[in-house]
């Protein structure tokens, strides 16, 4: 027989904490506990052509729908946007980048709780190893994230450009899909005739090429931004984005096409962050393919690559945006002349170059390589594909620094395009012209002619190690990818690796060996991790006072063993008799028992004092 007590709202407590519950899987168990993986790309067509019913497109079959969804819910402007993504981003140190394809890793909620706990991911896959940083960041297992740049403060200036792709995917231009047809719309036949379309509406201006369109309502200010923290304001006149020849072999980084016959470049407004003294730090980043111009041999002309030396804005007499000559010192200029490289600086007293062939026609000007120039204190370098090939000392006098314009594949105003030639006009006491060359005292050169991609200047200097890292994962970042955390997705976004998940098909066969059915490339060998999982631990403290509970009702000790007859035997009714407890039971208002807890040995009852027995459980 049980002996009932009501508990108070002091007696009862609910405390939460977190369990880790480690998972181990191989391909196959990950399947069965539905751990799925897949592989999405980017299409400028409209998403609704990609439902499961669509048979004209045959479904969606490059899972268009999910790069789209977690393009949305984790990457496209978080910068921007952190309060409104899924799980919590630190600017400071997540990276999110995501580029055309991307590799998906969904686990099940059920699974991970709350969330993955952090640092606890491990991937192995087609010899390759990952595991997170504890940040958000996908990283290969055993990789020092201080030999890669990892304070995005000291980025000043980045342009990949990660959203390049949008641009070049089925030649999109601003939005608009290019069809070819034979005939023209009057029934003509025209070679290469091209309309533009966009959701089935027909625009008859498209461009070949892209040019930022300045805001109306914001007079001087572009619409383009870089890809760093700082969301630095650029201005793309009369390029075209292409795939470079950078990344795997079905996934490509995209790259900026400068054609010098319609002066292709990018304009970046004076910014004091990358306005570099004579003495301060800087290192310039990028991969160049320079191209032979009308396929014709490189020619002698400066063509310059990144320049903050030749022009500056100002504001003229009718509030409008005019350019000017820049003051002659400069904190850097890179160029290139014939088959060199050539990287300066100046004071407006002293200039120092340095140059190094970065191609030639023995190995084909259409190599893509990755050049470095940086200053450290007073010595100037370049570095070509991770090595040192020259380096000097500089001794200016004066400040570097100057309010000119940033520009990338010229040098400014006074660049000249390849569009032209022959004999110009001229006219008493005006200066004569040849070409598109106006004969004066200033170094005006000409546009660049190829691809660049994955622009960088940082605000420090970076040594043998760091820069070999820099060049050969392509986007200056040891990440691969992201873990989410709090919603089970890990993606991998980087495209030397996004083959190493792939999706299921026809695996290898060997003669002599048994036929299967399994993973096509790559799959999941391994996979580890641990779910946290929120538990509630219940806590009732079971207080007994003196008075309480001094009697048993244990049968055995009354005289006819019997629970109607309450007499007492002789032994349990004396006073150096005491009860003894072994099981409390929590009940509900209806007495339906709730918690049962067996004690490991009976607890003898006091008369002297109050007795608190403690119960708790998990749930």
């Amino acid at each position: 027989m049980s002996v009932y007590k009501k508990f108070t709202a002091q007696d009862k407590a609910i405390i939460p904490f977190n369990a880790h519950k480690q998972y181990n899987f191989n391909s196959s168990s990950a399947a069965t506990n539905q751990v799925i993986h897949y592989t999405a790309k980017h299409t400028s067509e409209s998403i609704s052509l990609y439902s499961s019913a669509s048979s004209v497109y045959g479904g969606d079959s490059k899972n268009v729908i999910k790069y789209n969804q977690i393009d949305h819910l984790f990457y496209r402007d978080y910068l921007k946007k952190l309060d409104s993504k899924k799980d919590f981003a630190n600017p400071l140190k997540q990276r999110r980048d995501l580029y055309e394809k991307v590799n998906i890793l969904s686990i099940p909620s059920g699974l991970y709780g709350f969330e993955i706990k952090p640092s606890s991911f491990y991937l192995s896959s087609s010899g390759h190893k990952i595991t997170d940083d504890s940040l958000g960041n996908l990283i290969i297992s055993g990789t020092n994230l201080n030999d890669y740049p990892n304070d995005v403060q000291e980025n000043v200036f980045r342009l990949d450009p990660i959203k390049g792709f949008e641009k070049y995917d089925l030649t999109v231009y601003d939005g608009y899909a290019e069809i070819t047809f034979g005939d023209n719309i009057e029934g003509q036949h025209q070679e290469n005739f091209k309309r533009f379309y966009r959701r089935g509406l027909h625009r008859t201006d498209a461009s070949s090429s892209y040019s930022t369109k300045i805001d109306p309502t914001k007079k001087y200010i572009f619409k383009d931004e870089d890809d760093s923290y700082f969301f630095n304001e650029i201005k793309y006149n009369s390029v075209t984005f292409n795939t470079s020849s950078l990344g795997n072999i079905s996934n490509k980084f995209p790259a900026i096409h400068f054609n010098s016959l319609t002066g292709s470049h990018v304009e970046v407004p004076h910014n004091e962050k990358f306005n570099f003294n004579s003495d301060q730090n800087f290192a310039i980043s990028f991969y160049i393919n320079p191209q032979k111009f009308n396929n014709q041999n490189i020619d002698s002309e400066k063509r310059y690559i990144i320049a903050k030396s030749g022009t500056k804005n100002i504001i003229d007499s009718g509030s409008n945006l005019a350019y000017r000559d820049s003051e002659p010192q400069f904190p850097f200029e890179i160029y290139m002349q014939s088959e060199s490289l050539y990287f300066e600086r100046s004071d407006g007293d002293a200039k120092i170059s340095i140059n190094n062939p970065v191609t030639s026609s023995a190995d084909g000007i259409l190599r893509t390589s990755h050049v470095l120039c940086q200053n450290s204190s007073s010595i100037m370098q370049i570095w070509v594909d991770g090595n040192l090939v020259k380096s000097t000392t500089t001794n200016f006098k004066k400040s570097t620094k100057n309010t000119a314009n940033m520009y990338i594949g010229s040098k400014g105003k006074h660049n000249s395009n390849d569009n032209g030639g022959g004999i110009g006009t001229s006219g008493i006491g005006s200066s004569f012209i040849i070409g598109s060359y106006q004969v004066d005292t200033r170094d005006k050169g000409r546009f660049f002619n190829g691809d660049l991609s994955n622009i960088n200047i940082w605000s420090r200097v970076y040594n043998s190690t760091q820069i070999a890292n820099i060049s050969e994962s392509i986007n200056a970042s040891p990440y691969i990818g992201n873990i989410f955390y709090k919603s089970g997705f890990a993606t991998i976004t980087h495209p030397n690796f996004t083959e190493i998940l792939n999706n299921e098909g026809i695996g290898d066969m060997f003669i002599g060996d048994t036929f299967s059915v399994g993973p096509l490339g790559n799959s999941i060998e391994r996979l580890q991790f641990q779910g946290t999982h929120l538990i509630y631990e219940h806590e009732y403290q079971c207080t007994i006072q003196e008075h309480e509970f001094n009697a048993t009702t244990n049968v055995s000790a009354r005289k006819d063993r019997s629970r109607k007859n309450i007499s007492l035997e002789n032994f349990a009714t004396g006073s150096l008799f005491k009860p003894y407890v072994t099981t409390i039971g929590l009940y509900n208002e209806k007495n339906e028992l709730l918690v049962v807890g067996k004690l490991g040995q009976p607890i003898r009852m006091s008369d002297e004092t109050d007795t608190t027995f403690i119960v708790r459980y998990d749930t």
